[in-house]
């Protein structure tokens, strides 16, 4: 099950990275203990196609283990219940893609917790279920 926390709000908003960067710090400083496991894989990457030599930069990522539809944070941890906590943060106005989406459910399907969050506030709540599961 990929559990929503918020919902999507068109308009003017904060970032996914300054909503990340909140995530992170929040993380860091109420678990403390569990920050070594819990991380954001850089899998975004934006590509100047003008700019010789993009697609061999692309390739390289791939061949590297970058995969579309990561989530951005990720607790190996684990809890009683689950083996691992998967969390895809949206800004308020963002969307899930469809990579994400199937990212989630393979975690799911696997026993991992599956959260969409839209904004850092979502996320507490998320963690917080996590934990307590």
């Amino acid at each position: 099950m990929i559990h929503t926390y918020g919902h999507r709000t068109p308009g003017k908003c904060r970032s996914e990275t300054a909503e990340q960067m909140d995530c992170m710090s929040w993380l860091e400083c109420h678990y403390p203990d569990r920050a070594g496991l819990c991380f954001h894989p850089s899998n975004e990457t934006t590509v100047d196609k003008r700019k010789p030599g993009w697609a061999m930069h692309l390739e390289k990522r791939r061949r590297m283990g970058v995969k579309k539809g990561a989530p951005d944070i990720i607790d190996l941890w684990g809890t009683d219940r689950w083996r691992s906590g998967v969390f895809e943060l949206k800004a308020l106005n963002g969307k899930a893609t469809k990579e994400q989406v199937e990212f989630l459910e393979s975690a799911d399907a696997r026993g991992s917790f599956c959260a969409i969050c839209y904004g850092f506030e979502e996320f507490k709540k998320a963690w917080l279920d996590y934990l307590a599961a």
